[in-house]
């Protein structure tokens, strides 16, 4: 019996960002559904409710903040992990107080190599909230 594939959601700005990260993905066998900006993010977590979200910081909309905050009040994706990417630095994260949602397990500075990504998402997976 195989297991199902996990579905991680990408929510980038870049299109090559994006496409990139969806493509190491797949070739990992995990199942990606993408998102251009918080807003598409929030849109397709009315359809589907993904393992993990890779959540850049930086895009033009929504903020961060407001994206986290909509994740956490929604009882279907408590169980959703979150893994912020950014260019940004850690320390600034922190001090932009963005670690500190509940549901933020993990942090992926850009750029970044396959292995820390696969490495974060695979943590992750097993991670407790």
């Amino acid at each position: 019996m195989t297991s199902k594939a996990k579905t991680v959601m990408i929510v980038d700005d870049e299109p090559g960002v994006l496409n990139m990260i969806a493509r190491i993905l797949e070739g990992n066998n995990y199942r990606t559904i993408k998102a251009k900006d918080g807003q598409e993010c929030l849109e397709e977590l009315k359809e589907e409710v993904p393992d993990v979200i890779l959540l850049d910081i930086m895009m033009p909309g929504l903020a961060t903040r407001e994206i986290l905050s909509a994740i956490e009040g929604d009882s279907r994706l408590s169980e959703v992990k979150i893994i912020l990417l950014s260019a940004i630095h850690l320390p600034e994260a922190e001090e932009r107080g963005l670690l500190a949602g509940k549901q933020v397990v993990d942090f992926i500075e850009k750029s970044f190599t396959t292995r820390r990504l696969i490495d974060a998402i695979e943590n992750c997976m097993t991670a407790t909230l």
